[in-house]
């Protein structure tokens, strides 16, 4: 990816990542609300379905740096209307969208391919973007390495309530390669996937400095002022935000504390330590 060319032109990405079902939708939508554009090929949680058809499989834990480049470079040409694609571009895109994944049916895949190599407007030179996709922590370290000024907010809810969520995607998806042993899609191998995603995001966020910002939910939804506050700081925008408009979206889900109806006997004593080091209470009580 020309990075240079691209940046001349546009305003770095804001990305939203994490663990499906964390409260990366209403995040976004705060974004979009404030004027940022994230995509044309959205779902109802404000998915970036490109970036699903891209990235969103297991091949691209192995794939190549050149292969990488080109597949960053379609997402970000794609949602920032900056050219057409080239010949091998379009059978990259055409070939990812032609057999079914274990989550996607291979006609689906073939409409986001079909929106993908549509023709889209332009984005305004500087104009703010993003996009939004629980799956961008899987290959943050190689986001961050390639878009230097890339801004990326990864939004954690209480590992404990995500364990009893219904929302195992990615634990099915990425399972086998983050936990490196058997498992099932049980409570407990839900937290222990929960807890070493976690570990390795922060571990990059470091590396990202003040381009990194991690998001507690729980907190969020607590404190809507101070957390439409905080988010809008980490983006510069301060001044630009009527708060109040914002804190209206926020509306904390019945399942905030929902591990307390079940207790937490069956989870690894470590993992509740790195669930508490977080800020999320772990009793039951």
């Amino acid at each position: 990816m020309n990075q240079q060319d691209f940046s001349s032109q546009h305003a770095e990405p804001i990305v939203i990542g994490g663990v499906g079902g964390s409260g990366t939708r209403i995040v976004a939508q705060c974004l979009k609300e404030a004027g940022f554009h994230i995509g044309s090929d959205l779902n109802s949680a404000n998915d970036n379905l490109w970036f699903t058809l891209l990235f969103k499989r297991i091949a691209i834990l192995s794939s190549s740096e050149d292969e990488f480049d080109e597949l960053l470079e379609v997402l970000c040409r794609g949602i920032t209307g900056s050219g057409g694609f080239t010949k091998k571009q379009v059978s990259l895109i055409e070939s990812l969208a032609s057999d079914d994944r274990s989550q996607h049916s291979a006609s689906w895949l073939k409409q986001r391919g079909a929106t993908l190599l549509s023709e889209k407007a332009k984005i305004k030179p500087g104009a703010r973007w993003g996009w939004k996709e629980p799956n961008s922590h899987i290959v943050l370290d190689r986001l961050a390495d390639r878009l230097g000024g890339m801004k990326y907010i990864h939004v954690a809810r209480n590992g404990l309530d995500m364990a009893h969520s219904s929302n195992q995607n990615q634990l099915r998806l990425w399972g086998e390669h983050f936990l490196n042993e058997r498992f099932d899609i049980t409570p407990y191998y839900s937290l222990k996937y929960w807890c070493v995603t976690h570990k390795r995001v922060l571990d990059i966020g470091k590396s990202m400095g003040n381009r990194f910002l991690l998001l507690n939910y729980d907190d969020f939804c607590a404190n809507p002022e101070n957390g439409v506050k905080n988010l809008f700081s980490f983006l510069g925008l301060e001044s630009f935000i009527a708060i109040p408009r914002f804190t209206t979206l926020i509306k904390p889900p019945d399942s905030i504390g929902r591990f307390k109806r079940y207790g937490t006997d069956i989870f690894a004593e470590d993992d509740l330590l790195f669930v508490s080091s977080l800020g999320f209470g772990i009793s039951s009580g």
